[in-house]
């Protein structure tokens, strides 16, 4: 007895078991072929526009690259900084693509005001937490666009100067005189006085030469007329300017102005102040120093 109540609780068991096995299978089956239905439905009522979708995606991404080349293009044919130049080309593709992207997800249905929404929160806190850097890469812009200066030409930059290694995105590199590397932020640089001594292809240089008031000018400035014309570097040795042009408290200044190719400025200016001094010290030539003349009284003795 016991045996047979035993048999049959186990086939009870199994009887319910295939029961809840057939039940899932035929729930799942059931789900599956709703979600093939609704998936079918989709289809059918959104084919045309995902494939629009995809099609604009595709379209938009070539697009954004051929946009990005062309920039490039342009701003290597500017000679900008290579850094610049990737920088700002990126973003150019970023900027487009995220307007391909919302065009293609509104073309399918999915509403993008939200996207909108979210985007312009988060560039507005980046804007207010990014404030001086924007202003910094704003003012990189400008300097591009405007050239004030290169790469290569040399600066004087609110009391620093030195030749300009590159424009970045934020700063400018300078390098001194003695090789030493200083960034300068943009935006200190396009409100501050810029001076570019490689501008232009031609600088006068101003020289000042004092002598003493017991010798002769006219001598003085034939002499240095003589060693201007020497020099083949300086290009109006002829028509120079050159001539008194003040008395000082303890000299005669005779200033000059000749002019040289910007490279060779330094160099001309560094051998003509040394050929100067050897002509003057030969030809007899005073180059006076400060000095202050003390007479003393001695009272008349009574």
């Amino acid at each position: 007895m016991n045996t047979a109540n035993a048999a049959a609780n186990t086939a009870n068991a199994a009887a319910n078991t295939a029961h809840a096995v057939q039940a899932d299978v035929q729930q799942q089956v059931t789900q599956g072929m709703s979600a093939l239905d609704h998936f079918t439905d989709f289809l059918l009522n959104h084919g045309p526009d995902l494939i629009y979708a995809i099609i604009i995606f595709f379209v938009g991404r070539a697009i954004a690259r051929f946009i990005k080349n062309m920039v490039v293009r342009f701003m290597t044919h500017a000679n900008s900084d290579r850094t610049v130049i990737t920088f700002i080309s990126q973003i150019v593709y970023y900027a487009i693509m995220a307007f391909v992207v919302l065009t293609a997800l509104n073309k399918i249905g999915i509403p993008t005001n939200s996207f909108l929404a979210a985007f312009g929160a988060f560039g507005l806190a980046v804007g207010l937490a990014l404030q001086s850097n924007l202003s910094n890469f704003a003012s990189g812009l400008l300097i591009l666009i405007f050239k004030p200066f290169k790469a290569g030409d040399w600066v004087s930059i609110g009391g620093v100067e030195g030749s300009v290694k590159g424009i970045q995105v934020l700063n400018t590199a300078i390098i001194t005189k003695d090789k030493k590397t200083i960034f300068i932020p943009n935006s200190s640089i396009t409100s501050s006085q810029v001076t570019n001594s490689s501008y232009l292809n031609e600088r006068l240089i101003p020289f000042v030469f004092d002598i003493g008031y017991n010798n002769d000018h006219h001598k003085a400035i034939a002499i240095l007329k003589d060693i201007f014309k020497k020099d083949s570097r300086i290009l109006n040795a002829d028509t120079m300017e050159i001539g008194i042009q003040e008395f000082g408290d303890n000299a005669v200044r005779i200033a000059a102005y000749p002019l040289v190719a910007s490279q060779d400025f330094l160099p001309v200016k560094y051998e003509i102040m040394s050929n100067v001094k050897d002509a003057f010290d030969a030809q007899g030539i005073d180059i006076p120093y400060p000095q202050r003349v003390v007479y003393v009284q001695h009272p008349q003795e009574k």
